[in-house]
């Protein structure tokens, strides 16, 4: 199985640490001690002891705020003043034992970033209890009419008890909870009207998320407007394109979301690896997926696992929505999720909102159920899925959808399956459920799965993996044995990576599935 990086770094120290790179110069420490009787100075033997008087501690570039371990503030912690390159505001924790606790207590988050550049909030354990009827989050990362805000830092936190607003909760529709005002774990907002507003550079990293209400981790932007985009968000955000850009969400672990588990919306150049999600769209009620991403532009999703969807509406892992270009899903896992697979999700038989250029590769799926691949009822243009290894669940009762698409125009949905492994028991039934003759498939193999039309060059013998089954999900049970007819069959593709899923080259031709041996 391919290690994952994930985990929680926990080193026990007196003063935090920012990001290589980015160390904070020699600055006041002020701390902070809420189990303290009295209010203090800030110094470490007579620390601040409320939130409400560590909110009103003026802070500069390069200063620091520490909440002692093993202690619990109640309150809102507030960053609103930017720091500097190299020179960021930390909040952090000092001495030993359970990372601090702020906990939100009846306010929208525990900690608000807000209209401030160059902060890292860290090593913190956060939580936000609401009735679920109201907006909550762990994190709120809030910019307004500010520009463009660079070095945000969110690591090491452990987020937790975020209850916010879903439509299972709410009564109301499927947006409640997401889009503008969002509820989750970390939740980050490009707002404003005047002045075009986005975070670059944006890092959550090596965090804990469980038990939150609606989202795991989103970001979202009311600079959308451009001429891909979907008539239906024209009420949901109003300005001219200005994304939020190179975002970075890596190594964090998430577990039972209540919805979306990793989502970044409107954003380009982002990157999206090495996360775990465990249990999603759990609560909400409506229709919410694993990892995704609408109205963006060069997106990689990479080295993620991600399995427990809940429910059939969307429940899939991943998800290229609509108005997006040049996505990419890479070198990630997907298992046990009642939806399916992948959710490909453009709207409109005309070019606002089709999803276009998306590339799909060197993934593993196994048993997920329903159906593996989705398509909405919108235009794909030039989608390629290669080189993935699906292990179809052996479905009891209704068929299995392999691909099931609802696109009425003839060649709406261009959709090139190339050197692709379909594999399953001999039990159950399996479908294809499309209409559209722009669904091609070159060399793929179909064991126990119907050959679907129009197909070449396909095979059909056992692909002899190691230790392909339903309950068998470590990545090296997909591997090809020795003398697999799928070893160097397949047919080259342009722009495919060096690589296969476990790093070994890519061999001319290149294997068939997502190992080259």
């Amino acid at each position: 199985m391919r290690a994952m990086m994930r985990g929680v770094a926990c080193g026990f120290m007196l003063v935090a640490m920012a990001l290589p790179g980015t160390a904070a110069a020699a600055g006041r420490t002020v701390y902070v001690d809420c189990t303290s009787p009295t209010n203090g100075s800030g110094t470490q033997s007579s620390p601040i002891n409320s939130m409400p008087n560590a909110n009103a501690v003026p802070l500069a570039a390069g200063d620091q705020m520490l909440f002692r371990r093993g202690t619990t503030c109640k309150g809102q912690l507030w960053a609103h003043v930017p720091g500097s390159a190299g020179n960021p505001i930390v909040y952090g924790a000092y001495g030993s034992g359970a990372l601090p606790h702020i906990e939100a207590n009846g306010n929208l988050a525990a900690v608000w970033v807000n209209n401030a550049g160059y902060v890292t909030v860290q090593d913190l354990e956060l939580s936000a209890m609401g009735d679920g009827k109201t907006a909550r989050r762990g994190v709120w990362v809030q910019a307004t009419d500010a520009g463009d805000l660079a070095g945000i830092t969110l690591q090491r936190l452990n987020i937790h008890d975020v209850r916010g607003q879903m439509p299972s909760t709410t009564g109301a529709g499927n947006g409640s909870g997401k889009y503008g005002g969002a509820s989750g774990g970390i939740v980050a907002e490009a707002l404003g009207t005047s002045t075009p507003t986005s975070f670059t550079g944006l890092t959550v990293q090596d965090n804990t998320i469980s038990a939150v209400d609606r989202q795991g981790i989103y970001t979202w932007s009311n600079w959308c407007q451009r001429p891909d985009l979907v008539q239906f968000w024209s009420d949901l955000c109003t300005k001219s394109w200005h994304p939020i850009t190179n975002t970075v969400i890596r190594r964090n672990t998430l577990s039972d979301i209540g919805g979306d588990g990793i989502a970044p919306m409107t954003s380009t150049g982002g990157l999206v690896e090495h996360n775990s999600l465990i249990g999603f769209n759990i609560r909400s009620g409506s229709p919410n997926a694993g990892m995704w991403t609408a109205n963006s532009d060069d997106m990689l999703f990479q080295y993620n696992d991600t399995t427990g969807g809940h429910s059939t509406q969307d429940g899939m892992a991943y998800d290229v929505d609509h108005s997006t270009n040049r996505v990419t899903f890479q070198y990630n896992r997907s298992w046990n999720n009642d939806g399916g697979f992948f959710l490909l999700c453009p709207y409109g038989a005309t070019v606002p909102g089709h999803s276009k250029d998306f590339v799909i590769r060197y993934n593993l799926s196994v048993n997920d159920h329903a159906r593996t691949i989705q398509v909405c009822s919108g235009g794909v243009d030039n989608g390629r899925l290669y080189n993935n290894t699906i292990y179809v669940p052996d479905q009891v009762g209704s068929a299995h959808q392999l691909i099931t698409e609802s696109a009425t125009n003839d060649r709406a949905v261009q959709l090139a399956m190339t050197n692709n492994i379909w594999t399953r028991s001999s039990s159950g039934q399996a479908v294809w459920t499309f209409n559209d003759s722009a669904i091609t498939f070159n060399h793929d193999l179909f064991f126990n799965v119907p050959v679907p039309s129009p197909a070449t060059g396909s095979l059909t013998a056992n692909p002899a993996l190691t230790n392909p089954g339903p309950s068998n999900t470590a990545a090296g049970d997909y591997r090809p044995l020795t003398g697999s007819p799928v070893v160097n069959a397949g047919v080259t593709v342009s722009g495919a990576p060096a690589t296969d899923f476990f790093g070994t080259a890519v061999g001319s031709p290149p294997s068939v599935g997502f190992a080259q041996s």
